[in-house]
C-alpha cells in the first residue's frame, strides 16, 4: 500500500472504457425505473420496446462491467467514481449544484407519490393513468404545455375562456423535440398515451433545465457575492417551498435557466450565448420580456465603466483594451449591447407576432390571460388586502383564502428581500426583481406569486450573504418542510396558485 500523500496514478481510459461505465451506470438506473414503475411497453421511434423485468438490464450491466475491467482493469471502476467525486469537490458551482439537486428533485417527486397514494386526488383531476406514479405529471397547467407540444395552438374565437395561446411557446417546443423518439408526435398513439410521454418529457427538461440553472447560479453568484455565499444561494433556491414547480412539467426550470444564462454570458460580453438565452428568455413566459429592462442597465454600467478605463463588469476582465473609447465608439459599443438587452422583448414579439396571424388580434396573449383572472386592477388587489386584514383576524384570513395566504407570505418574502439586492447584489439585479414583481401585483394581486418568486435568483443571492453559515441548515429544513407541504398539496390538486 503506498502511503495516503502519494497519489498513485492510473493509465488514462480510452473514450471506449468510459462509455462502458456511463452504459452501467445507465443501465442500472433503468433497472431501478423498472422496479420502480413497473416498466411498460415503449414507442422508439417505430420499434416498440417491452421494458418488464429489470434483470435483463441488470444482466446487460454486468456484461459490460466484466468486459471493460478485463480490458481495462485499471483504474476500476470504484476508482474512477472517487475521483470524478474529488474532481467535483475541486469545482464548488458544480458540488453545490450536484448536491441541491440530488437532495431536492427526487424527494419531491417521492413526497408527491406518497400524498397521491395516501390522500388521493379529487375527481375534479384529469387522469390520464390507473398508475399513481404514471399519472404524476398530470397536474394543472402541465395539461396545457402537453397539449400543445402534442397538437399546437388554437383559438376559439372568444377570450372567455381558457386556451392555450395564454402560454408561450418554448418548453412545449423541447417537449415536442426531446420526446419526439418516445412517441410525442406519433400519430398511432392513443392520445393519453402521447399526453403522458409530453408530460414526462416536460418533466426530464425541467430537471435537467434545472441542474443548469444551479451551475450557473453558483457561478453568476461566485461572481457577485462570492463564492460561500453563492452555494449557500444555491441551496436555499433548491429548497425554496414553491421551487417543487422545477420537478414538474412547467416553465419555471427554462426561465430560471434562460434568465440566468442571458445575466451570466452579457456581464462577460459573450454575446451569442447572451443573445440566444435572452431570446429562449423572451419565449418561455410572459414576464421574460421584463428582463429586457435589468440587461439594458447593465449594458449602460459596462459602457459606462469602459469609457472611464475600468473594466466592463465585476468579475473576470472581459477581452479587448481598456483604454477610454471615444464617443463613437461608445455609442457603437452601447447600440450593439442594446440589441442583446432586446432578445427577451423580441422573443416576445415573435410570439406575438404569431398569434396575430392565428387570431387576427395583436397581444392575444395577454387578452387570454383574464380568463384565469390577470387583468389590470390598479390598487384592488391591496384594497381587497386592506379590508380583508381590518374586517377579520389575520388566523381568519388564512382560514378564509389558504391558498392566496400561501403565496401572499410568498411575495412579501421577495418584498422583503428587495433592499438586500440593491445594497448587496446590485442594482441591475433589484431592477430585475421589480420588474418581475410589479406588474404581476397589479395585474392578478398574489395569484401564482409563489411560482413567480421561486424565479428570482437575485433574492437568494442576497439572502446567501445575510444569512451566517452556522443558521445555513435551518433555514434549508425549514424551506425544505414548506416544499414538502407545497409538494403534497399540488400533486393531490389543491390549488396552489
Amino acid at each position: 500500500m503506498p502511503p495516503a500523500s502519494v497519489r498513485v496514478e492510473h493509465p488514462r481510459l480510452p473514450v471506449t472504457a468510459g462509455l462502458a461505465d456511463a452504459a452501467v451506470i445507465a443501465l442500472c438506473l433503468l433497472a431501478l425505473w423498472i422496479v420502480v414503475s413497473g416498466g411498460g411497453r415503449y414507442l422508439v421511434g417505430d420499434v416498440v420496446v417491452s421494458l418488464k423485468s429489470p434483470m435483463l438490464a441488470l444482466y446487460a450491466a454486468a456484461s459490460i462491467a466484466i468486459l471493460r475491467h478485463l480490458r481495462w482493469p485499471r483504474p476500476t471502476f470504484v476508482e474512477r467514481v472517487r475521483g470524478l467525486s474529488l474532481a467535483v469537490r475541486a469545482r464548488p458551482p458544480l458540488d453545490a449544484a450536484i448536491r441541491a439537486f440530488l437532495v431536492t428533485r427526487p424527494a419531491v417527486l417521492v413526497v408527491g407519490f406518497l400524498a397521491v397514494v395516501t390522500f388521493g386526488i379529487p375527481t375534479s383531476g384529469f387522469v390520464l393513468s390507473r398508475e399513481p406514479l404514471t399519472n404524476l405529471p398530470a397536474r394543472f397547467d402541465a395539461g396545457w404545455y402537453g397539449g400543445i407540444a402534442i397538437d399546437g395552438y388554437s383559438w376559439d374565437r372568444t377570450f372567455q375562456r381558457q386556451q392555450n395561446i395564454a402560454f408561450f411557446p418554448a418548453l412545449p417546443i423541447l417537449m415536442r423535440s426531446v420526446g419526439s423518439p418516445l412517441g410525442v408526435g406519433s400519430r398511432t398513439l392513443p392520445d393519453e398515451r402521447r399526453m403522458l410521454r409530453a408530460l414526462w418529457t416536460g418533466v426530464f427538461v425541467s430537471l435537467a433545465a434545472f441542474f443548469w440553472a444551479l451551475l450557473y447560479m453558483g457561478r453568476l453568484g461566485r461572481d457577485l457575492v462570492g463564492a460561500e455565499a453563492a452555494a449557500t444561494a444555491t441551496l436555499l433556491l433548491a429548497a425554496y417551498p414553491f421551487a417543487l414547480f422545477f420537478s414538474a412539467p412547467y416553465s419555471e426550470s427554462l426561465f430560471l435557466l434562460a434568465a440566468l444564462g442571458a445575466f451570466y454570458h452579457f456581464r462577460r460580453e459573450e454575446w451569442l450565448p447572451a443573445a440566444v438565452w435572452g431570446l429562449v428568455l423572451g419565449l418561455t413566459r410572459p414576464n421574460g420580456c421584463f428582463a429586457s429592462v435589468a440587461l439594458a442597465i447593465l449594458a449602460l454600467q459596462q459602457v459606462r465603466r469602459g469609457a472611464r478605463g475600468g473594466a466592463a463588469a465585476p468579475g473576470p476582465a472581459p477581452q479587448g483594451s481598456s483604454a477610454p473609447v471615444p464617443i463613437g465608439g461608445l455609442a457603437a459599443r452601447l447600440s450593439g449591447r442594446l440589441f442583446v438587452a432586446a432578445m427577451p422583448g423580441i422573443g416576445m414579439l415573435l410570439f406575438t407576432v404569431y398569434l396575430h396571424h392565428l387570431t387576427g388580434i395583436w397581444f392575444a396573449w395577454m387578452r387570454s390571460h383574464e380568463a384565469w383572472g390577470r387583468s389590470f386592477h390598479g390598487m384592488a388587489p391591496f384594497v381587497t388586502a386592506y379590508t380583508w386584514l381590518t374586517s377579520d383576524s389575520l388566523i381568519q384570513v388564512i382560514t378564509s383564502v389558504p391558498y392566496n395566504s400561501i403565496n401572499t407570505a410568498a411575495l412579501l418574502f421577495a418584498l422583503l428581500l428587495v433592499v438586500p439586492v440593491f445594497r448587496r447584489v446590485g442594482l441591475v439585479w433589484g431592477v430585475f426583481v421589480l420588474v418581475n414583481l410589479l406588474p404581476p401585483i397589479f395585474a392578478g394581486g398574489v395569484l401564482s406569486m409563489g411560482r413567480l418568486t421561486a424565479t428570482l435568483f437575485p433574492i437568494f443571492l442576497a439572502l446567501g450573504t445575510l444569512i451566517p453559515a452556522r443558521s445555513v441548515a435551518s433555514w434549508c429544513i425549514t424551506f425544505g418542510l414548506g416544499q414538502g407541504l407545497a409538494a403534497a398539496l399540488f400533486f393531490t390538486w389543491h390549488e396552489l396558485f
